[in-house]
């Protein structure tokens, strides 16, 4: 990328009209790194990229060698005509590359899922809580080891344990490490749920804490399990 990134860099600023001085301020970047830059000296780490970029006007991949349009696009008249729920997925990829942008080279900071609910009690419709879901940017102090994903228990059925409202967090896994382990799973043609798991004669058996609800049993084809329910042992 280096003869690329410097030669884009140098036709971008004589184009520009800016003196190395401007660039550097207006990109808040040392004017000897800028200097090294245009002399292929060193390669640009990718938030100095953004700063360059967005000081410039041009687009990052362009600036970084890349055979596409050189100028910032507005992507405002496309994503509106998307429908709602590719709306949200364009909306979730542009946040995590926000946060990622906002926290590059920072080691305290992970990736979580979240948004999402799962039922304690009656299923919940799955593909409603996929299209929730989004991509957060929380300090590994916050979770516990192992977590993917945080979520809200939708109802009362695993009561005291995991209070209605409360957030859980989840390692995904596909299968349990033991018999009766805390797990949310996807029911086919049902929803996600949240429960102990049994396997039993080729057959799973979904167990509340909560003793006012029955055992729900199902072929095990029927069930996907999509990650245990893990403790905050920090």
């Amino acid at each position: 990328m280096n003869s690329n990134f410097k030669d884009r860099l140098k036709e971008a600023l004589d184009r520009s009209g800016m003196s190395q001085s401007e660039l550097s301020r207006r990109a808040h970047i040392g004017r000897n790194s800028i200097s090294d830059y245009l002399k292929g000296k060193y390669e640009a780490k990718q938030d100095k990229i953004y700063s360059l970029a967005k000081a410039l006007n041009v687009s990052e991949a362009w600036l970084m060698g890349y055979d596409v349009d050189d100028h910032v696009k507005d992507i405002l008249p496309i994503y509106n005509q998307l429908d709602a729920s590719r709306q949200h997925k364009v909306y979730t990829y542009a946040q995590t590359q926000l946060n990622e942008q906002n926290n590059i080279n920072d080691e305290n900071t992970t990736y979580i899922t979240t948004g999402r609910s799962t039922a304690a009690g009656l299923p919940i419709d799955g593909d409603s809580e996929d299209a929730l879901q989004q991509q957060l940017v929380v300090s590994r102090d916050e979770i516990p080891r192992g977590a993917d994903e945080v979520i809200t228990i939708a109802g009362d059925s695993m009561e005291p344990d995991l209070p209605k409202g409360s957030k859980q967090f989840v390692h995904h896994q596909p299968v349990p490490d033991y018999d009766g382990q805390i797990v949310v799973v996807t029911i086919r043609d049902e929803g996600v749920t949240c429960k102990k798991l049994y396997r039993e004669n080729g057959k799973i058996k979904l167990v509340s804490i909560n003793e006012k609800y029955d055992p729900m049993i199902y072929p095990a084809d029927e069930i996907k399990v999509i990650g245990k329910v893990i403790k905050n042992s920090r």
